[in-house]
């Protein structure tokens, strides 16, 4: 289904942690690292938005201009920017949480910059907490947790239900 609903291969997902009301996958978790015998990927992004009408919705929220908005709103109320840095602080520890402690330790000490990524960024990989890397991002952790503040300003802006009125990833052919 997460296949379905993303259009490709989904990468590193570690589960499903909130479903829709249909029961259908809304926001998974990724594992933070991958590596190969030759490789270590660093993937910032700890909750990925699944769900085909919550993503089509925040697009059209980014679309108005309301990125922009959230970005005007931390550089002007000092409470606002706080919450958020915050938010920020909490997904890192989360998103270090999932890497086991010796390769947590592992990683620090021969990729300090990739571990530099998973330790000291935000939400979705936000190096800048002045900046908003995309909404579906917050709106995910925000579901996926109930706290982060861009989050829960973007749902309440959304207005709408959570769970798309027609069941479309009921329906093959809509996805």
């Amino acid at each position: 289904m997460i296949k379905k609903q993303l259009g490709r291969e989904p990468r590193g997902v570690v589960g499903v942690h909130k479903r829709c009301g249909y029961g259908y996958p809304q926001v998974i978790v990724t594992r933070p690292v991958s590596a190969t015998y030759s490789n270590l990927e660093v993937f910032p992004t700890l909750y990925w938005l699944t769900c085909p009408y919550l993503c089509k919705e925040l697009a059209l929220l980014e679309a108005e201009g309301l990125i922009a908005h959230f970005e005007e709103r931390i550089q002007t109320d000092p409470e606002f920017a706080d919450q958020v840095e915050k938010n920020h602080e909490q997904y890192a520890t989360r998103r270090l949480s999932l890497i086991p402690t010796v390769v947590r330790e592992n990683i620090k000490e021969e990729y300090p910059e990739r571990y530099r990524v998973l330790a000291e960024t935000g939400v979705g990989g936000i190096r800048s907490l002045e900046g908003v890397k995309c909404l579906h991002t917050h709106v995910a952790d925000y579901l996926a947790h109930g706290e982060n503040p861009i989050g829960a300003e973007t749902v309440k802006i959304l207005a709408k239900p959570l769970d798309c009125p027609t069941k479309q990833c009921e329906d093959e052919e809509s996805l």
